[in-house]
């Protein structure tokens, strides 16, 4: 297996403060870095911070986030009709090899292989190269970008020298002339970095992100994962060195260490659901991942009322990246209400944002259920670490779909099948399942618990509500390395 080059690292101690660059691109990445122990953590050292944020102009996020030692900056777009070009060929690269490794890219471009001969024969091409030839393009690609890109924060990098630059959704298989491309805009801030040879890290920021986006734009310095799954997949998918790989947890999930926050009678009554009743959850995903998932939500909501009767409720947590009016045929049904994920908008974030009264919402809605619904969602997770009894669903709305049109070829996407094989989850593969499933789970919580605890300990790592103190000291670390002198002493980050 071919390891990363890293660039050697300069030691840039002089007893100044550590200067930090940190791009958050997304409303997901505030919640999960700058609302979670991480950003306090960090706050707390000798270290300057320059946050590269889509919401840089907004007043409420710049009182926030803002203050002593802070700069916020502006992300930007990169243009250039070289680069552009460039980019999205290394990144359709990217899609092919990757697909070579692991089932979920695979299953991804199994569409595409089938009706475009050149990315059949260019796939095969890719296969002959083996492990060797396809780590060296991933290198050539990596220079190509980087060489071709413009170097968008040059200024800053001169002005303040940053001592590591950090990313938080770097990973994409989306060109730079897709809309949705703003949502990984960090990807340039670590070019920049590479043109001007300072160290860079990422925070892994999802269970799926190493085995359904692509590769790192750049050679990394240090990269922090969720859990040993994770860990894995960088060093035998992405060639990451493995002492470069840092273990923590993932900071959004902190908050299921002290669930619930709240009442469950209080809870149900502010949906104007009623307590004396049991209730089932159902999440939906982002809009476009599940096909026609507003009637399969229906469908479910049919079928409890059918076979269970008034009982029986059901609560529909929207994804923060779905929208309510696609559900208006669902309000005013009895026995079911809806739910929007997030705490609303956050200036030009693309997604809704989550502050700590939304991040508790979400725990005690998980925790109050006694059943949890979801379509291949993290949710199983979340729910799982709090405890409760998860129902996939593995059918569609609309029978008879083709597979690579259906939910069901999520469940042999590689983080699913990791979930499927821990035991946590009892998969529908239609109605009649589903029912035994939330049946199963109303007669006996406990029935898979052991398989929960395996799924919350192989995915979360230590559900401690340290894991945001583990994330910081991972960066306080790199730090000191770059710098070549301490920067502050262990006890200072205690439970990490």
């Amino acid at each position: 297996m071919a390891a990363a080059r890293v660039q050697p690292v300069q030691m840039r101690g002089n007893g100044s403060p550590a200067t930090i660059f940190l791009g958050v691109p997304m409303a997901i990445s505030v919640r999960d870095v700058l609302r979670t122990d991480v950003y306090r953590v960090l706050r707390e050292h000798p270290v300057d911070i320059h946050l590269f944020a889509a919401a840089a102009h907004v007043p409420e996020f710049r009182a926030e986030f803002g203050g002593e030692g802070v700069w916020i900056h502006p992300l930007r777009r990169p243009s250039g009709r070289l680069f552009r070009a460039v980019d999205t060929l290394v990144l359709k690269l990217y899609v092919l090899i990757l697909s070579l490794r692991c089932d979920t890219a695979r299953i991804m471009v199994g569409p595409t292989l089938r009706r475009n001969p050149l990315s059949r024969i260019a796939r095969a091409s890719l296969r002959l190269l083996g492990r060797r030839g396809t780590a060296a393009l991933i290198r050539l690609g990596r220079w190509l970008s980087v060489r071709t890109a413009p170097d968008l924060y040059e200024a800053e990098f001169r002005r303040h020298a940053p001592d590591l630059v950090i990313g938080t959704r770097v990973l994409t298989m989306t060109g730079p002339a897709a809309p949705e491309s703003d949502s990984y805009l960090d990807r340039y801030l670590l070019m920049s970095a590479a043109k001007h040879r300072v160290p860079t890290m990422v925070l892994v920021s999802s269970w799926d992100n190493l085995t359904s986006k692509g590769f790192f734009p750049v050679e990394v310095y240090r990269l922090t994962v969720w859990n040993e799954i994770m860990r894995r997949e960088a060093v035998e998918l992405h060639d990451v060195p493995p002492e470069r790989i840092v273990v923590t947890g993932a900071p959004q999930h902190d908050v299921y260490a002290h669930a619930p926050y709240g009442e469950r009678e209080r809870f149900l009554r502010g949906f104007g659901l009623d307590p004396g009743k049991r209730l089932v959850v159902y999440t939906t995903q982002t809009e476009g991942t599940i096909p026609g998932e507003p009637r399969l939500v229906r469908l479910i909501y049919d079928v409890i009322r059918e076979r269970f009767g008034d009982g029986l409720q059901l609560l529909v947590r929207l994804h923060q990246l779905d929208r309510m009016n696609r559900y208006g045929e669902l309000k005013g049904l009895t026995g079911l209400a809806l739910d929007h994920a997030g705490s609303g908008p956050l200036g030009d974030y693309r997604d809704r944002a989550f502050n700590e009264a939304a991040m508790r919402h979400l725990a005690d809605t998980l925790a109050h259920a006694d059943v949890v619904l979801n379509a291949a969602s993290s949710i199983s997770i979340d729910a799982a670490a709090v405890g409760t009894p998860v129902v996939v669903v593995a059918f569609d709305a609309d029978p008879g779909r083709p597979y690579h049109g259906s939910l069901r070829r999520y469940y042999d996407f590689t983080h699913q099948q990791n979930v499927m094989r821990s035991g946590g989850v009892f998969l529908a593969r239609d109605a009649d399942e589903l029912v035994a499933g939330i049946r199963r789970y109303l007669e006996d919580r406990e029935r898979d618990a052991d398989g929960q605890a395996r799924l919350t300990a192989e995915q979360c790592y230590r559900l401690d509500g340290c894991s945001g103190r583990r994330v910081a000291r991972a960066i306080l670390d790199v730090l000191e390395e770059v710098r070549g002198e301490p920067l502050v002493l262990e006890a200072a980050v205690g439970g990490a």
